[in-house]
């Protein structure tokens, strides 16, 4: 009797521990979505100063997400963009602004923003827009802070008009707009320009990740 118990007790474990494992595979389903230069992505950021409001744009985007459409807050994933490639219409002040007294393009090539957690919406519903806060690392200039943005995030599954355009896959398009301050990130403001440049800068992100 002793050895009929312990039997049953072993195949129950065994059966547990393989009906866990195939439940845990079940809901990992996180599928990886990637950004492209010229592929949708976007940042714009705007400097709203006492004399000047300035507006510049990045299209020189690239990134990977990892995300599980019903699982949201297991989303992780980073967006970076080319440093050099930001435009604000004019292209002395452009040269300034990638210049070794601002930006610094040379030593700092890319500005990132690594997603750390997603709070608000749960799920990602096909064609359906999910209102969520982004919790994140953001670095510039080579210093990196926490920021906190509000996003819209949408689930559009692969069709007719998306093959048009040359995609393969799913799209996730997201929106997320959050402030830093310049002088967080060790980027000066001289005393000749401050009523021209503000030191809190608006970003602005435009994203269209493609399922691989």
């Amino acid at each position: 009797m002793r050895l009929r118990t312990s039997g049953w007790f072993i195949s129950m474990l065994a059966f547990v521990a393989v009906t866990s494992f195939v439940a845990s595979e079940a809901s990992a389903q996180a599928r990886t979505f990637r950004m492209t230069r010229g592929g949708g992505s976007r940042i714009q950021w705007v400097s709203d100063a006492p004399l000047e409001r300035i507006t510049g744009v990045n299209n020189a985007v690239t990134g990977e997400l990892s995300v599980d459409p019903a699982n949201l807050a297991t989303a992780r994933g980073t967006v970076s963009v080319d440093i050099a490639q930001m435009r604000t219409g004019l292209d002395l002040r452009d040269e300034h602004l990638r210049g070794s007294d601002w930006l610094d393009a040379q030593r700092f090539p890319n500005a990132t923003l690594e997603i750390t957690g997603i709070e608000g919406a749960t799920a990602l519903r096909p064609n359906e827009t999910q209102r969520v806060t982004i919790r994140g690392r953001f670095t510039l200039h080579g210093v990196t802070r926490d920021i906190t943005a509000s996003a819209q995030v949408r689930l559009v599954p692969l069709n007719d008009e998306l093959r048009a355009e040359g995609i393969t896959g799913d799209v996730i398009r997201a929106q997320a707009s959050f402030d830093i301050a310049l002088a967080d990130h060790q980027v000066s403001i001289s005393a000749p320009v401050r009523l021209k440049v503000a030191n809190t800068i608006r970003v602005n992100v435009t994203i269209r990740a493609v399922a691989s």
